[in-house]
């Protein structure tokens, strides 16, 4: 079944999943985990509310209890898990569009379920090979674990200085959190799109993807302008000049506070341009590559006793702040640092070492899109000496990098590149796009 993803399960609601599909996902969920309880969470998305209760009922089925903390983000919920050690469920299709719906998994420790227990799930489901007996609910007060997560941040961290904020919750689950903390902690804030709806009326749920086009316009009368996605755990920063930086230069911002600090190296996935590579030698760092997907970054981060980690998604995690990752735990933090700094953001990114890159989605049909990704790269390791295969396939040249990757969530193969000038971007992007398009093109022909 397609709906089973290398990190979590999504598909198109009514039509990929409903509410029967997600019952039974709840118990193999159930008799996959050894505790007896779990704790259970959801987005504001359409069909969430249904999903979720369909969920609960297939986990109380297979004789698991369930403690549900209602609409939230991820990572407040996740936060609710992590404080009792439990294992954590999710009702989100994260970042893609509103017809999607979708459950992703987590241990108590915050590391999202791995792609080979992603296969056990899936086998479990498919063989109906459920426990069953008679679990107990608990609904805990959303309200209460929003507090518990927003006095915890304000335990840690605190600014020097007030900033005006604007922020842009999407219409997603971060409406009913973000501004709560940034005003408590003493910002002036700006919110807008703060109504949880499922339709997404104003933007994309993906701020990578959205131009963000109110959210820059007012932060040109501000200091610092945040945007989430659907879920909350995925951010964007916007500087005051209306500016959205990339992830490596947010990264930046916060590195140089975050390495003065704590040890460990830096985990950075395979896309991540050589701006982090910069920061980690200025600071005797290294930098460790890893595959895309926070999974991945999370497990990296606690093996390596990492002291941050990014992925070019828009996760961060900060150990030393939460162990897992979660955009608004990290987008508070970023406003943090920058309430210490005597000059604006967009002078802070000037100083930043930055090549021109791109990255560019080519549409591939998801059935096809892993072979295809096959051909290509035994096409690139007879024609180049510099590959790496870690996740993709990654090509080193005199003058830049290509990395050519089949997304795990979506109907597309993402070619990312940098070079050191203009005219090398252009004539690497040029070459590989169409090395990938002859290869699409030859297998809808076969």
């Amino acid at each position: 079944m397609k709906i089973f993803r290398a990190y979590d399960i999504r598909g198109i609601y009514k039509k990929d999943i409903d509410e029967d599909v997600m019952q039974r996902i709840g118990r193999t969920f159930a008799s996959y985990i050894k505790e007896n309880t779990a704790v259970v969470g959801r987005d504001f998305r359409i069909g969430s509310l249904e999903m979720k209760e369909a969920f609960v009922q297939g986990m109380l089925k297979s004789g698991k209890n369930v403690i549900d903390v209602g609409a939230l983000p991820l990572g407040t919920g996740m936060f609710h898990a992590w404080r009792k050690n439990l294992p954590f469920a999710y009702i989100t299709a994260s970042h893609l569009p509103k017809e999607w719906t979708g459950v992703k998994f987590f241990h108590g420790n915050g590391i999202g379920f791995m792609e080979e227990e992603g296969k056990k799930i899936k086998e479990i489901f498919l063989k109906e090979d459920f426990s069953s007996g008679k679990g107990t609910l608990k609904k805990e007060k959303t309200s209460s674990v929003i507090e518990d997560y927003k006095d915890y941040l304000l335990s840690k961290i605190k600014p020097e200085n007030s900033l005006r904020l604007v922020l842009d919750p999407g219409n997603g689950a971060a409406c009913v959190v973000a501004d709560k903390i940034f005003k408590e902690a003493g910002f002036e804030v700006k919110t807008i799109f703060n109504e949880p709806d499922g339709n997404f009326p104003n933007r994309l749920p993906d701020p990578l993807e959205d131009p963000l086009e109110k959210l820059r316009e007012l932060s040109k009368n501000a200091d610092l302008g945040i945007a989430y996605d659907g879920d909350g755990d995925r951010m964007v920063v916007v500087d005051d000049k209306g500016e959205k930086l990339s992830v490596e230069q947010a990264s930046f911002i916060m590195l140089e506070e975050i390495l003065q600090k704590e040890k460990g190296p830096i985990i950075a996935n395979v896309e991540c341009t050589r701006t982090i590579d910069f920061i980690a030698k200025k600071f005797g760092r290294d930098v460790k590559r890893i595959k895309v997907g926070h999974t991945f970054l999370m497990e990296a981060v606690m093996k390596e006793k990492a002291s941050f980690g990014l992925e070019t998604s828009g996760h961060f995690v900060i150990p030393s702040l939460l162990p897992y990752d979660d955009s608004l735990a990290v987008s508070f933090f970023f406003a943090c640092v920058l309430s210490k700094k005597s000059r604006p953001l967009s002078e802070l990114v000037k100083q930043i070492p930055r090549y021109p890159f791109e990255r560019i989605n080519l549409e591939c049909d998801d059935e096809r899109k892993f072979q295809i990704m096959k051909k290509i790269t035994e096409k690139i390791k007879s024609q180049y000496t510099r590959v790496t295969t870690i996740d993709g396939v990654r090509v080193d040249l005199e003058n830049g990098w290509v990395l050519i990757r089949p997304s795990n969530t979506s109907p597309v193969i993402r070619i990312t590149v940098e070079a050191d000038t203009e005219e090398n971007l252009k004539e690497m992007k040029e070459r590989f796009i169409n090395m990938v398009k002859e290869e699409i093109e030859k297998n809808q022909k076969a």
